[in-house]
């Protein structure tokens, strides 16, 4: 099976593991991308128990995140348990829906559309909240440092990432909206018409998948509707800046000729980090998850249509990373700043009071010193890595009757990715039925 493989590739966690349902260690990332492999592998049932459990471990993470944050701000970022993005809270309890639908078990399927009502509740509006809160830090403690090693702190400030904006709070899921709407229409109940309406509020461009026909169907009628999964999410990776910045290159340049009571400090510079992915000119995400340009659905009596898309997940990420980007920058800021500052005052007591003779011995530990600072000094990229880019939705509106076709995936240039084949689907009156594929080009 391809998605084995390609657990294998990532080094995510054995396959054995994998596909008997064991995945019951390593963070919430792993945990989700676990369960994701199993939900590409169909198998449902191994998935659901894999995302239940993440479920459970995202709440119990989530309680102790405060104190956990205050670490990471004297330390590392990636001293803190992973507690999951924004985005990533609304994507489980979805694709657990659909490992229910596709397990036959409408009635769960319908707990975790509700579990995902609750979490828009709670959550969303906090995190948008939490997002656009200004800094309040006190940066006396960190211009005496720079004073003390005679940076230009100006020149840093001047490098911090953007202020979040508005646009760029992840205020809820698209696709989780979408599903709900199906899942309700299927049931008979719930709020399929809210769910619509919510769904529009999020479009990112004109033409997405519309819920149109399934609101109004036919008398006699029924939906056949597809949810397609395409590529893989983009991943955050850490971005480096290094001062003093001379010529600014942005590379850095060391600190030549330092003095400190008398003391001269081995050249050094300082370093700091924040999440980043890589964009254009423009702001574009410069190398999306997949290559999928269209996706094209025919039946076996020649009726055909193309898919629109639901939600692009690379652009949650974009998100995420921009509302995080500032605050993480500040905290960088902080620990390697005093951390340095600390080690400049240890090596020039440790090179002043070592005789004459051995003391190109504590100038080489000074350097280590001062060079540990910056390798201990790492950004948080954590994210789950198998989430789709890209959700894509679309159908016939049919009479009753079982129905047969393929499900094409192309590139911009007219390259078929991906195809895969339906049979005998049930299309019943008044509802509609959910057909799911997965390409990961």
């Amino acid at each position: 099976m391809k998605y084995k493989i390609l657990v294998a590739a990532l080094g995510i966690i054995s396959g054995a593991a994998v596909f008997t349902g064991c995945a019951t260690s390593g963070g919430i990332d792993t945990q989700i991308d676990v369960a994701m492999v199993q939900h590409y592998e169909k198998e449902y049932s191994y998935s659901a128990a894999t995302f239940n459990r993440t479920d459970i471990l995202m709440e119990q993470v989530r309680t102790k995140s405060i104190s956990q944050a205050a670490g990471a701000t004297i330390l590392n970022e990636n001293i803190t348990e992973y507690n999951g993005n924004i985005y990533e809270y609304l994507l489980i309890n979805a694709f657990n829906s659909l490992n229910y639908y596709n397990l036959g078990n409408l009635e769960e399927a319908l707990v975790e559309i509700r579990k995902i009502e609750n979490k828009q509740k709670l959550y969303v509006n906090l995190y948008g909240d939490l997002v656009l809160s200004k800094d309040e830090e006190d940066y006396s403690a960190l211009e005496n440092a720079g004073s003390y090693m005679s940076l230009d702190m100006g020149q840093i400030y001047e490098s911090f990432p953007r202020e979040p904006k508005e646009s760029d709070i992840y205020r809820d899921s698209a696709f989780a909206h979408y599903l709900a709407a199906l899942m309700y229409l299927q049931y008979g109940g719930g709020s399929p018409e809210l769910h619509s309406k919510q769904y529009k509020a999020l479009w990112s461009q004109s033409n997405q998948a519309s819920l149109d026909d399934d609101l109004s169907i036919p008398k006699g009628y029924g939906r056949l509707d597809f949810i397609a999964l395409g590529g893989r999410i983009i991943c955050r990776h850490e971005k480096e800046l290094y001062f003093p910045d001379y010529d600014g290159d942005g590379i850095g340049d060391f600190i030549p000729s330092l003095r400190i009571d008398g003391v001269t400090i081995p050249a050094f510079r300082l370093k700091y980090v924040y999440p980043a992915i890589f964009e254009d000119a423009e702001g574009h995400v410069a190398f999306p998850g997949t290559r999928i340009s269209k996706i094209h659905v025919v039946l076996s009596d020649g009726r055909e249509t193309n898919l629109e898309l639901v939600e692009n997940l690379d652009l949650a990420v974009q998100k995420d990373v921009a509302s995080k980007a500032k605050k993480a920058f500040v905290r960088s800021l902080f620990r390697s700043t005093l951390k340095k500052a600390s080690a400049v005052s240890a090596a020039a007591v440790g090179i002043s009071s070592t005789p004459a003779d051995f003391r190109f011995l504590a100038e080489l530990a000074a350097i280590a010193s001062l060079e540990a600072v910056d390798l201990a000094e790492t950004a948080d990229v954590r994210q789950a890595k198998n989430f789709p880019s890209v959700i894509y939705g679309g159908g016939f509106t049919l009479e009753s009757g079982l129905y047969s076709g393929k499900i094409e995936y192309f590139d911009k240039n007219g390259k078929c990715l991906c195809c895969e084949d339906f049979k005998d689907i049930q299309v019943k009156e008044g509802i509609p039925v959910i057909v799911e594929s997965v390409c990961l080009d």
